[in-house]
């Protein structure tokens, strides 16, 4: 939406002159041409800025005698308007950027969802992949930690997880030591599962 076509720019220039006094009422503003050569505009440019102030009842226009101002206080009342106008315009390019900050927005929440949704389904991919093998009493695991049993070398197997007494202690580091009665929570091959309870046999 624009307000300030050419045309109704030369209006508002034209009316702004007869609220400063340069055109006084019942005084004849110049003819079409020249005012078109004056705005380097068209005559139908000026035949369009014309019919406004007309219109507004800021001018009237005669055949045979012109354009003649006949309401200062209409002019004053036209710019009003347009002013008004200018300012509706001012809050519309406004929401306009508001909108199109908020269409950005929308697209950036938009990929977090999608990335959290997309980790959300592997994460849980991989704990229904979760087996928990117990340390049994008289293991030779017991007093050793995770380094010494080298269970990643042996086993491909990753320790997600120790449960002690109901507690899970999640991402157990390699000094971590073992006890009887210790459940592993682990991630891996079915061969490496089967190997590892060899070795806490």
């Amino acid at each position: 939406m624009e307000y300030n076509a050419r045309y109704q720019e030369i209006a508002i220039d034209i009316a702004h002159s007869i609220v400063m006094g340069e055109y006084r009422e019942g005084e004849k503003i110049h003819g079409r041409s020249t005012l078109a050569g004056r705005y380097n505009v068209s005559p139908e440019t000026i035949r369009r800025s014309i019919a406004i102030l007309q219109t507004m009842g800021v001018v009237m226009v005669s055949q045979g005698v012109g354009i003649t101002v006949i309401s200062k206080s209409m002019a004053e009342k036209f710019m009003r308007g347009f002013d008004q106008k200018a300012e509706i315009q001012v809050y519309f390019d406004e929401l306009k950027k508001l909108m199109e900050q908020r269409r950005e927005i929308d697209q950036k929440i938009d990929a977090h969802l999608t990335k959290i949704v997309n980790y959300t389904d592997r994460l849980a991919s991989r704990w229904m992949d979760v087996a928990e093998i117990e340390i049994a009493k008289g293991s030779g695991a017991k007093g050793k930690t995770l380094s010494d049993l080298k269970l990643r070398e042996k086993t491909g197997l990753t320790v997600v997880a120790v449960v002690r007494e109901g507690i899970e202690q999640f991402s157990p580091g390699a000094e971590f030591v073992l006890d009887d009665g210790d459940i592993l929570l682990v991630v891996g091959s079915e061969q490496g599962k089967e190997k590892l309870q060899e070795i806490l046999r």
